[in-house]
């Protein structure tokens, strides 16, 4: 059985969906917008990853390519 694990990372809510077969089996998402430091927001985000992957045993991650924009102001 193949499970695929698909991450939409931001920072301070990230989704997930893991596909069983192709089919789409669970998703959720990870929220820490109530942790305002970003250094402790880091740490919890890599510790729920880890969580989540020890969780579902994916045999393959894909994440969302994070798009930074070059000048925030405009």
């Amino acid at each position: 059985m193949k499970r695929i694990l698909s991450l939409d990372t931001s920072t301070k809510i990230s989704g997930y969906a893991v596909f069983k077969d192709g089919e789409l089996f669970r998703y959720s998402s990870i929220d820490l917008s109530d942790i305002n430091d970003t250094d402790a927001r880091f740490r919890e985000m890599v510790s729920e990853l880890y969580d989540l992957i020890d969780r579902e045993h994916p045999s393959a991650v894909v994440i969302e390519e994070m798009v930074v924009p070059r000048n925030p102001q405009t």
